[in-house]
C-alpha cells in the first residue's frame, strides 16, 4: 500500500534544522539523548513542586487509582524510587526515560504518514517546545498520559499503512494505559472514533473483529479506575468530570489566557507553524479526504475543541492540552514542508533556537531564580526554601514535645513528608478521601501531641478548635529562598484529639 502523503506544495526538499548535518538521524539521536542528560541533571538538583510531592505519597503505597487522577503516575513513581531511591531523580526517572521514548515515537508516527523529512523536524521542534521540556523534568499524569497517547497514535499510524487489522489490538492496549495515566485520554478514543466514521475509506475497520477486541482491551486494562470509584462513590469521576461547562456563563476573557500560554509553552515561532500546519491538514482533510491529513486532524480536534469550549466558560490550565502538543509538533513541521528550502532552515532554526533558549531559561531559573521578588505568583517559588523550613518545622516539634505534624493541604502534605521522611508523621486533618491508599493512621499516634502547619491563608483556627481541646498559637514562619519570603505558615501545638480530629 502506498503511504499517504500531503504535498510538499512545490517544495524539493526540507533543508537541516541547523545546518547541513544537523537533520541527519545521528545528529537528532544525539540531541535527544543530551536533552535526556540535561533533564536528568535537572531532575536531581531541582526541588520538587507541591504535585510531585504529593503524588510521591501514591507512590508509597501504590493502588487501582487515587482521588485526583488515575494510578499511574504513582505506579511510575513507585518504579523510580525502586531504581533510583527516594530521591528528586528517583521520583522522576520516569520522565526522564519517557523523553527518550517519545522521540522515537513521534519521529516514525510521522515518517510513516509523510516521510523522514518531516519527522526529523517534528522530533527536533518537539525537543524545543517549552512544555515538553518541562515535563521531561516534572512528573505528572501528563507524563503518562502524553506517552501513551503518542503510543496510541503510533499504533494506529501502522494500522493506516499497513492495513494490518492486528494494530487495532496494540492502539487498545495503549489506550488502555493512556486512561489508566489520565482522564483526558478519552480524547485519543474520540479521535479515533472520528477518523474512522468521518473518513469513508477508514470506515471498512467497522467490520473487522480486531477494532472491537481492541476497544475491549483498553476498557479490561482501565477497569481498576472504575473499580476505586465504584467503591468510594464515585468520587473522582465527580471531581474531574464536572469541570466542563463549569462558570458563570459564557464569557471570552480565557480565550487570550489560554493562546497566550500556547505561544509561551509551544515558544512563539513552533506555535504560529503549528496553528498554520494544523490548517494545512484541516484543509486537506475536507478537501481530498487525505487519510494522512486526516489522521492529524482528528488527532488534535477533539480535545482542543473541548477546551477552546471550556475556556469560555472558565479558565483552561496551560498542561491539559499536552497530549497534543507532540501532534502539534508534527503540524510545524508540515508548515515548514511547504517552504522554499532556504525559508524551511530560516524559520526552521530560529523555531528550535528560540523554543531551545526559552527551554533552558526556565530549566536555569528553576534551579536558582534568575529573579525572586516577593509577592509576584511564580510556579517555581514551590520547588524552594522547603529543606530549610522542614528542619525549621522539626526543631518547633521536638522542641513542643510533639510526636507528628499536621496540616490542612495537600501541598504542604507532601513537602514536609518528603523532606521529614521518618522523622515525623505528617497528617492532612481534611480532605481524607486524598489517602485512603495509606495505612490506617494509629490512634494512639493520633491522641498525642501535635503541632499544626500550614499556609496563613486557610485560617485554620477554627478548623483546629473542632479538632482539638487544646490549641496553642506558636506563631508565623516563612518559608523563604536567597532570602526572599515565599510563604507565610501559621504554626499551633495541639494536644487533646476530638472524635472528628480527621474528617472532610
Amino acid at each position: 500500500m502506498q503511504r499517504a502523503r500531503l504535498s510538499l506544495g512545490g517544495a524539493t526538499d526540507i533543508a537541516s534544522p541547523v545546518g547541513s548535518h544537523a537533520g541527519t538521524p545521528i545528529a537528532l539521536i544525539g540531541a535527544v539523548a543530551l536533552a535526556a542528560v540535561v533533564r536528568a541533571l535537572v531532575a536531581q538538583h531541582a526541588g520538587l513542586t507541591d504535585d510531585e510531592a504529593y503524588y510521591r505519597l501514591w507512590a508509597l503505597a501504590p493502588a487501582m487509582s487515587y482521588l485526583d487522577h488515575p494510578p499511574m503516575v504513582g505506579w511510575m513513581m513507585a518504579s523510580g524510587r525502586w531504581i533510583a531511591g527516594d530521591t528528586a531523580l528517583g521520583i522522576r526517572l520516569g520522565g526522564i526515560l519517557t523523553s527518550l521514548i517519545g522521540p522515537i515515537v513521534l519521529w516514525r508516527t510521522a515518517a510513516i504518514l509523510f516521510d523522514r523529512h518531516v519527522a526529523q523536524w517534528a522530533v527536533w521542534l518537539a525537543l524545543a517546545m517549552p512544555l515538553l521540556a518541562v515535563g521531561g523534568v516534572i512528573v505528572t499524569p501528563d507524563t503518562p498520559s502524553v506517552l501513551f497517547w503518542g503510543l496510541a497514535a503510533w499504533a494506529a499510524a501502522e494500522l493506516h499503512v499497513s492495513r494490518n487489522a492486528n494494530w487495532w489490538i496494540a492502539v487498545g492496549a495503549f489506550s488502555g494505559l493512556g486512561l489508566l495515566s489520565k482522564y483526558t485520554n478519552l480524547f485519543a478514543g474520540a479521535a479515533i472514533a472520528l477518523w474512522i466514521v468521518l473518513l469513508p475509506a477508514n470506515r471498512v475497520w467497522l467490520r473487522c473483529w480486531q477494532l472491537w477486541a481492541g476497544g475491549t482491551l483498553a476498557f479490561v486494562i482501565a477497569l481498576p479506575v472504575a473499580i476505586w470509584n465504584w467503591h468510594h462513590d464515585w468520587a473522582s469521576f465527580a471531581k474531574q468530570f464536572g469541570r466542563a461547562g463549569v462558570g458563570g456563563g459564557i464569557t471570552a476573557r480565557f480565550l487570550p489566557e489560554l493562546g497566550g500560554a500556547f505561544l509561551g509553552l509551544a515558544s512563539p515561532v513552533i506555535a504560529v507553524l503549528a496553528v498554520w500546519g494544523l490548517g494545512i491538514a484541516v484543509r486537506r482533510t475536507i478537501e481530498k479526504q487525505d487519510p494522512a491529513a486526516g489522521f492529524l486532524a482528528f488527532g488534535i480536534a477533539p480535545l482542543l475543541a473541548y477546551f477552546l469550549f471550556h475556556a469560555l466558560h472558565d479558565r483552561v490550565q496551560p498542561n491539559w492540552l499536552a497530549p497534543v502538543y507532540p501532534a502539534l509538533a508534527i503540524c510545524a513541521a508540515l508548515a515548514l514542508s511547504m517552504m522554499r528550502p532556504h525559508a524551511q532552515r530560516r524559520a526552521g532554526s530560529a523555531a528550535v533556537v528560540i523554543g531551545l533558549l526559552v527551554s533552558g531559561l526556565i530549566y536555569v531559573h528553576a534551579l536558582r531564580p534568575i529573579v525572586m521578588l516577593s509577592g509576584i505568583k511564580d510556579p517555581t517559588f514551590q520547588m524552594h526554601g522547603w529543606t530549610a523550613f522542614a528542619e525549621d518545622i522539626d526543631a518547633m516539634r521536638t522542641a513542643n514535645g510533639a510526636v507528628w505534624i499536621a496540616t490542612s493541604s495537600y501541598a504542604t502534605t507532601g513537602q514536609l513528608a518528603f523532606h521529614l521522611a521518618n522523622r515525623a508523621p505528617v497528617v492532612q486533618l481534611t480532605e481524607r478521601l486524598r489517602y485512603v491508599h495509606l495505612p490506617k493512621l494509629d490512634r494512639q499516634l493520633l491522641g498525642s501531641d501535635a503541632i499544626y502547619v500550614d499556609q496563613t491563608r486557610y485560617r485554620a483556627e477554627a478548623l483546629l478548635r473542632r479538632r482539638f481541646r487544646s490549641v496553642t498559637p506558636l506563631g508565623r514562619i516563612s518559608r523563604s529562598y536567597l532570602g526572599v519570603p515565599l510563604a507565610s505558615f501559621e504554626v499551633y501545638r495541639v494536644a487533646g484529639p476530638t472524635t472528628a480530629v480527621l474528617g472532610p
